[in-house]
C-alpha cells in the first residue's frame, strides 16, 4: 500500500523530533526543519514558552516526580538555612554554585543563551549566598565584606577565564577594582590630586600590557583587560568625586584624560586592535 504525503511528513516531523530529544541537532535546527514539514501553524514549534510547555507535557513520570523533589529540596534548603551549621551553610553555597557553573560548562557551545542564565545565575548566588551568610554571623563589619568580594572577585575572574566568558572576567575585575579603591580610602588620609592619580595610573598602563601579553593566547581577556585599562585611567576622578578631593579639577583634569584616551587610541588604533578586537 502507498505511503500518502501527510504520513511521510507525520514520519519526518517525528524522526525531526526523535533528533530533538536526543540532541543530535541544536533546538533551532530542528524548529526549522519542522517548519518545512508542517502546514497547521498550530503544529508549528513555538517560542520558548510553549517549547518549555511541551516538553513538560511529554515529560515522563520519573521526570515529574525528580522535577518535584528537586523544588521541594530547595524550599526545604532555602527555609532552613538559618538552621544549619556553618560549614553546611558555606558548603551548600558552595555546591550549588558549583552546580551552575557546570551547566554552563556543557552547554557553552550548544546553547550559549542557557549557558549565560546558568554562569550569571551561579556567580549571582556565591555572592547573595555569601552575603546572607554574613548577616546570619554578624559579619557584615570588619574582614568579612572583604573576603567575600575576594573570593566573588576570584571566582568570577577565573571561571571566566576558563569558560572564555567575558562579561564574567569584566565583573570579577571590576570587584578587584573596588577592593582596591576601598582599601586606599580606609589605609591613606587625605590624599591630594596628585597622590590620587599616582595610586590608579601605573594601574592603567599595566592592565594594557598585560591585554597585549595574555590577548595571545586569551583573546577574551586580552580585551576585557583593556576594557577595565580604560576604566582605571578615569578612576581617579571617580575616586575624587566620590571622597571629595580637589574636586574643582576634576572637570578639567576629566577633559584632558578624555582628549589623551582619544589621541592615544587613534594614534595606535592599528596596534591595540589587533589583540582587543
Amino acid at each position: 500500500m502507498p505511503v500518502s504525503d501527510g504520513d511521510k511528513k507525520k514520519l519526518i516531523v517525528n524522526e525531526i523530533e526523535s533528533w530533538r530529544r536526543s540532541k543530535l541537532l541544536p533546538e533551532q535546527y530542528c524548529d526549522f526543519l519542522q517548519n518545512l514539514y508542517l502546514d497547521d501553524l498550530e503544529d508549528r514549534p513555538k517560542n520558548l514558552v510553549g517549547r518549555a510547555v511541551r516538553k513538560i507535557e511529554q515529560a515522563s513520570r520519573r521526570q515529574w516526580l525528580l522535577g518535584f523533589g528537586i523544588f521541594a529540596l530547595i524550599c526545604l534548603v532555602v527555609l532552613y538555612f538559618n538552621a544549619f551549621p556553618l560549614a553546611l551553610q558555606i558548603g551548600l553555597a558552595a555546591a550549588a554554585t558549583a552546580g551552575f557553573v557546570a551547566g554552563g560548562a556543557r552547554w557553552r557551545d550548544r546553547l550559549p543563551h542557557r549557558a549565560f542564565l546558568l554562569l550569571g545565575t551561579g556567580m549571582l548566588l556565591l555572592l547573595l549566598s555569601g552575603m546572607a551568610i554574613l548577616h546570619l554571623h554578624g559579619w557584615e563589619k570588619g574582614a568579612g565584606p572583604v573576603l567575600l568580594l575576594i573570593v566573588c572577585a576570584l571566582t568570577w575572574i577565573g571561571v571566566g577565564v576558563a569558560l572564555r566568558f567575558g562579561l564574567l572576567q569584566w565583573c570579577g575585575w571590576m570587584a578587584v577594582v573596588v577592593l582596591y579603591a576601598w582599601t586606599l580610602a580606609h589605609k591613606i588620609n587625605e590624599p591630594n590630586g596628585i597622590e590620587v592619580q599616582l595610586f590608579w595610573l601605573p594601574a592603567a598602563v599595566l592592565f594594557v600590557w598585560l591585554s597585549w601579553f595574555v590577548s595571545v593566547k586569551i583573546r577574551s581577556a586580552g580585551t576585557v583587560l583593556f576594557a577595565t585599562a580604560i576604566v582605571l585611567w578615569f578612576m581617579p576622578e571617580l575616586y575624587s568625586a566620590l571622597y571629595g578631593i580637589d574636586t574643582q579639577r576634576i572637570p578639567f583634569q576629566l577633559l584632558a584624560k578624555i582628549a589623551i584616551a582619544g589621541i592615544s587610541l587613534y594614534k595606535w588604533r592599528k596596534h591595540w586592535m589587533e589583540w582587543v578586537a
